[in-house]
């Protein structure tokens, strides 16, 4: 049996350490960039992520099925604050018991708040997002405001009112009459997740400014015999940026 003794036993040379320390210098200097730069890329990309959704929770999904217009749909604005994704803060629960049944007020959460409470808060660098006009603004890997490093969803401040156009028809003696007079249409809406109307009396009937949504609409007779009778009322979807039209017909 061969013995081997302390004496026996080689550890490496200084020479040697130092060329092992240079190479490790050389690898971690090469590979370092490419990890920072991979790390980077993916907080970018779920910022941006993230930025997009907490917009889809203001105005809704576009791949939805057309009946949810998210936080603005249900108040009729834009949130003051990302918290009232969240939370309601005073704003009236949902409900339907208004003109057609049309659901009003706050029904969220509209976001996931992630795994703690106030993720949806913060961009993936960890600094807290800014909302300006339901422009979700990040300021990106600088952390520098308002320069080209931001990460901003959408790229411009979002239209969320239409327009509403009423045309109003009904048969006398066999013909069609259009925009017969002797009438008014009244539309009715979400304003701060109650519902509030607004008047027409004259044609054409139209209204402005109203919020994107679902929204009920009445031709209303305003001369007697009869002043005040609902003749018709049905609904509108109001898409922003657009002119919504509608035929009610009595």
């Amino acid at each position: 049996m061969i013995v081997c003794g302390r004496g026996d036993r080689r550890g490496f040379t200084l020479l040697e350490l130092v060329v092992i320390i240079a190479v490790i210098g050389i690898l971690a200097a090469a590979v370092t960039p490419t990890v920072m730069n991979q790390i980077m890329d993916t907080r970018v990309a779920a910022t941006q992520a993230e930025a997009h959704s907490l917009y889809d929770a203001m105005v809704g999904a576009p791949n939805g099925d057309g009946t949810r217009f998210g936080f603005v749909g249900d108040i009729g604005r834009l949130p003051n604050s990302l918290q009232e994704l969240a939370s309601p803060n005073g704003l009236p629960s949902y409900a339907t018991g208004n003109v057609r049944g049309i659901g009003m007020g706050w029904r969220g959460p509209y976001i996931n708040s992630g795994t703690l409470a106030n993720d949806y808060l913060t961009d993936a660098f960890g600094r807290s997002y800014i909302l300006n006009s339901g422009q979700v603004r990040s300021y990106g890997p600088d952390g520098i405001g308002n320069n080209s490093d931001d990460i901003v969803y959408p790229p411009t401040a979002p239209a969320v009112t239409g327009t509403v156009a009423i045309t109003v028809k009904t048969i006398t003696a066999g013909k069609t009459v259009v925009d017969p007079s002797g009438y008014r249409v009244d539309l009715y809406y979400t304003s701060s997740g109650s519902q509030s109307s607004v008047t027409d009396a004259g044609t054409p009937f139209t209204f402005t400014a109203v919020p994107m949504g679902l929204h009920a609409v009445r031709v209303v007779k305003t001369v007697n015999p009869g002043a005040g009778s609902v003749m018709v009322e049905d609904t509108v979807v109001v898409r922003p940026g657009t002119t919504n039209a509608a035929e009610l017909w009595f």
